[in-house]
């Protein structure tokens, strides 16, 4: 089973809904950036990442 990063948050999951926003998911991304600690991070800041995991930097529908 491939991968899937979420449209609107761009969380990686197996899912076809998004298990953080409830969105739709996409199977078209690219970029990956893992976040451990969304609290501490300047990157996940500017990224409006608040929940650690791993993040698609670019989702195609």
């Amino acid at each position: 089973m491939a991968e899937r990063a979420c449209q609107r948050c761009k969380y990686i999951s197996y899912d076809k809904k998004c298990p953080i926003c409830d969105s739709e998911t996409s199977s078209d991304w690219s970029g990956l950036i893992v976040v451990t600690d969304p609290d501490n991070s300047k990157l996940a800041e500017e990224l409006n990442i608040t929940m650690p995991g791993r993040y698609a930097l670019k989702v195609n529908k």
